[in-house]
């Protein structure tokens, strides 16, 4: 048995995140059942309550489902009561914000994990819901983004094969 791996084992708080993320998500199903019209408040709560766990643990693994369910959940809260129902750009929105938290987060509590990532899907998200919120002309500019998303994956990759060489 000389041969295993030393990270096969479990770090001893695994569980006890398990189990809050488990009763965590478990409350959450029991009060949208029991308020139905509620599901956007529920998801954010749900999502707020991983993030709890993350600030009380660092456990990135709460953060990343927490930050997206609270960016979804405020999304559904604003396109419900405040954009009005049919409208998806808030809850494009919203998740966009999610993302972003994962970044911030991380950094804000020195998470081992954090990454910039988040940032790209955050970023792109957050730009798209807000041009769908605002309708009209920002709309049709969603028909460039594929001409923009080439744009800037073709400077990174000079700045990465050509520009950066000389540093």
């Amino acid at each position: 048995m000389t041969g295993m791996a030393h990270g096969a084992r479990s770090h001893p708080r695994e569980p006890v995140v398990l189990g809050i993320i488990l009763v965590t998500i478990g409350l959450g199903a029991l009060a949208l059942n029991a308020f139905p019209d509620s599901g956007g408040i529920v998801v954010a709560a749900i999502g707020l309550g991983l993030v709890a766990v993350f600030v009380a643990t660092r456990a990135y693994a709460a953060l990343v489902p927490g930050a997206i369910m609270a960016g979804i959940g405020l999304g559904i809260v604003l396109s419900e009561r405040v954009v009005g129902p049919g409208t998806g750009g808030p809850i494009v929105a919203g998740l966009g914000l999610g993302f972003i938290a994962i970044w911030v987060l991380s950094g804000l509590f020195h998470a081992e994990e954090h990454h910039p990532w988040p940032l790209i899907p955050g970023g792109i998200l957050l730009t798209v819901g807000l041009m769908l919120t605002l309708g009209g002309t920002a709309v049709y500019l969603l028909e460039y983004w594929p001409v923009i998303l080439v744009a800037i994956g073709a400077i990174i990759l000079g700045r990465a094969l050509f520009w950066d060489r000389g540093s």
